[in-house]
């Protein structure tokens, strides 16, 4: 039998419960106390929240109160997008409601425990290329995972990419795509009609700068090479030397300006064939044309698995 005996299968026998109709409205009833801030971005913040319903941490993102319609409806759209994510390397929405007291929106994830790969630029930590190519590959495949479903990310940089460890195997390194607020749905003619260049200029791909411009895939390709060289020269960007001047600057360098080989900011001591890969993935995945680059997140990670070779 099927682990099921006579005696628990009649213990329920004629019991049918009570049967909720379609269109019955099932209140949510969490309660989330406000930890701490943990960040902020230009249409919302995001809380360290504690679930008293759960008994559980989660992040709260939720929208400011005076951003126009348009973040509004990034908004919305963002916390749909991540709801249906199902996927090891993206972070899930659990909830979805508003605050009653500032009638603000807001969404919740889990709460991951970590560092972004910002920390390791600012702090000019240098990785190793294995453990880099670990990082991306995790990315790689969240990346190919939302670009099957026509979803381009948009912001891929250091800061959006976390890298958290299991709680029971602290050796099992898990990497985390963060903020889904500027993507565009390519099926969706509505989420790229803002107007505005979205997206971080020190990393946004050629095709991005130009306002209602088209865009695919291969923009999250481009940005996630511009990840890639700031890791590999210990926090070197090709373009830092615009840094300090007007971001439209940063937009026509990624447009017009040829940027340094990634080997110009590694030591002597790096072989040569080594420091020439480096430079022929860094050049194959920033191509100013969308067409130069890799062709898709796969064919990416398959180039990183040869760079692995060399250490």
């Amino acid at each position: 039998m099927s682990g099921i005996t006579p005696t628990s299968q009649s213990q329920y026998a004629g019991y049918e419960g009570l049967e909720l109709p379609p269109g019955t409205v099932v209140s949510c009833g969490s309660q989330f106390e406000i930890v701490q801030r943990l960040g902020e971005g230009g249409m919302s913040k995001v809380y360290k929240a504690f679930d008293r319903l759960m008994n559980r941490y989660v992040a709260l993102k939720v929208m400011k109160n005076d951003v126009p319609e348009w973040a509004h409806r990034h908004f919305r759209r963002e916390a749909r997008m991540c709801a249906g994510f199902m996927h090891t390397n993206l972070v899930h929405v659990s909830q979805v409601g508003t605050t009653e007291e500032f009638d603000l929106l807001w969404f919740a994830m889990e709460y991951l425990r970590g560092k972004d790969v910002g920390w390791f630029v600012d702090s000019g930590t240098s990785m190793s290329i294995p453990v880099i190519c670990e990082i991306f590959a995790q990315v790689l495949d969240a990346l190919r995972y939302v670009h099957l479903r026509r979803i381009v990310h948009c912001d891929i940089k250091p800061s959006n990419i976390f890298v958290t460890r299991d709680s029971h195997d602290p050796l099992l390194r898990i990497v985390k795509v963060l903020d889904f607020g500027v993507a565009r749905d390519l099926s969706d003619l509505s989420s790229h009609s803002t107007g505005h260049v979205m997206g971080d200029p020190r990393y946004i791909a050629p095709e991005q700068t130009i306002p209602g411009n088209y865009i695919d895939h291969r923009a999250d390709l481009y940005a996630l090479g511009m990840t890639f060289f700031e890791l590999v020269t210990g926090g070197r960007h090709p373009f830092e030397d615009l840094f300090d001047q007007h971001p439209r600057q940063l937009l026509v360098a990624h447009r017009e300006r040829e940027p340094l080989p990634v080997s110009s900011y590694l030591s002597d001591s790096v072989p040569a064939a080594k420091a020439r890969a480096l430079d022929a993935f860094f050049v194959k995945a920033c191509g100013k044309q969308a067409h130069h680059r890799f062709a898709d997140a796969a064919s990416m990670k398959d180039a990183l698995n040869e760079l692995v070779k060399f250490g």
